[in-house]
């Protein structure tokens, strides 16, 4: 990459273009971020949002029983959760026993048939018989709480290898060391974990998959590294439905950037296609490179060798983040009858809600 700014307007068409191209025909293209990453998985699959709450919630009264504070205990079972945990017939399967703490989950749900005149369990052809549906607790362990025959943990046998020796590395450990200058950590999993990568702005952590090498590995941590930098409590819009698609977008127009800039196309056509999917929406892709235009230029600088670069503030990405609101505004007005215009626009762009001016103003 020439030591020069990333041209924007060219950059920004490409990832366009190619959105709308695998959007008009996908066959052919490259797989986006997140179907390299699945296809990486060995390890158990994930738990429900609830038993991962709970294997959290217990990781992080581990920790803080050992003497952490409560925001290093809370870091680092941010940082255990994410790793391969899965129960004793898995481990045992993979020649691996338990022999640390168990975390206590709950089963997948149980149907049972009651009969209701003794309480009791009964056959489900039972006359009246009703059935309800139950939960056991179940224990599951983590991959630093298992050991094989040679007493090697399945945390250290299934432990991320070395980067590879050339530009990707140097340019990802410039990445990470930048983000981390900055609060955060970034640490390569297991091979065997579900995700590509994570960002817990809680914790100020990021994760990278230890399975994904060279360029991308690279593509894997500027994503993540604009969701830190882009996203968390400082947006306000939820990450769910359009709004995650469209910050799903905006984190890969930086990676897309960044694979474009080093030459790495076919990656790059992965990038776009991945932002696609988010947003089905070639103007939706478009509008969310501007909103991260900014932070690609921090990063591309990051990854160049630059000393002391900090994301600075872009116009482009405030125009860009108006005209989204803007068009959600609009439809908002559409969908309760009115047009985005004159008094209603006016009373809508002043914060007043769309119903009170829907009931004033619809005849």
């Amino acid at each position: 990459m020439s030591q020069q700014t990333i041209d924007h307007t060219a950059t920004r068409a490409a990832l366009t273009q190619q959105a709308a191209a695998f959007m008009e025909n996908p066959a052919g293209w490259p797989a986006a971020m997140a179907a390299r990453a699945l296809r990486l998985r060995a390890g158990h699959p994930a738990y429900s949002p609830n038993n991962q709450a709970l294997i959290l919630s217990q990781l992080w009264d581990r920790f803080a029983g050992a003497g952490m504070n409560d925001a290093d205990a809370f870091a680092a079972a941010t940082q255990a959760a994410a790793e391969e945990i899965a129960p004793a017939y898995v481990w045992r399967r993979r020649g691996f026993t338990p022999h640390g703490p168990a975390l206590a989950i709950y089963s997948r749900p149980i149907p049972v048939w009651v009969d209701p005149e003794t309480g009791k369990k009964c056959p489900n052809d039972t006359a009246g018989a009703v059935r309800k549906t139950v939960f056991k607790i179940e224990r599951t362990y983590r991959a630093q709480d298992v050991t094989n025959e040679h007493g090697e943990t399945a945390a250290a046998a299934y432990a991320a290898p070395e980067l590879p020796a050339g530009e990707a590395r140097d340019v990802f450990e410039r990445l990470a060391a930048w983000i981390t200058a900055q609060g955060w950590s970034v640490t390569r999993s297991p091979r065997d974990t579900a995700a590509g990568g994570s960002t817990a702005h809680a914790a100020r952590a990021i994760t990278i998959n230890g399975a994904l090498a060279g360029w991308a590995a690279v593509e894997t941590l500027a994503h993540e590294i604009a969701h830190a930098l882009l996203h968390g409590a400082t947006d306000e819009r939820p990450y769910a439905g359009d709004h995650r698609g469209d910050m799903e977008a905006e984190a890969e127009a930086v990676a897309f950037g960044l694979l474009t800039a080093y030459g790495q196309g076919d990656l790059a056509r992965g990038s776009a296609r991945y932002a696609a999917e988010w947003t089905r929406d070639p103007q939706r892709v478009a509008i969310a490179y501007e909103r991260a235009s900014h932070v690609l230029d921090a990063v591309a600088a990051v990854a160049n060798g630059a000393k002391d670069v900090s994301v600075q503030e872009s116009t482009k990405a405030a125009k860009a983040a108006a005209t989204a609101d803007n068009k959600a505004l609009a439809a908002a007005l559409r969908a309760a009858g009115l047009q985005p215009c004159g008094e209603a626009w006016t009373r809508a762009k002043a914060g007043e809600p769309i119903t009170a001016i829907a009931a004033a103003l619809n005849p």
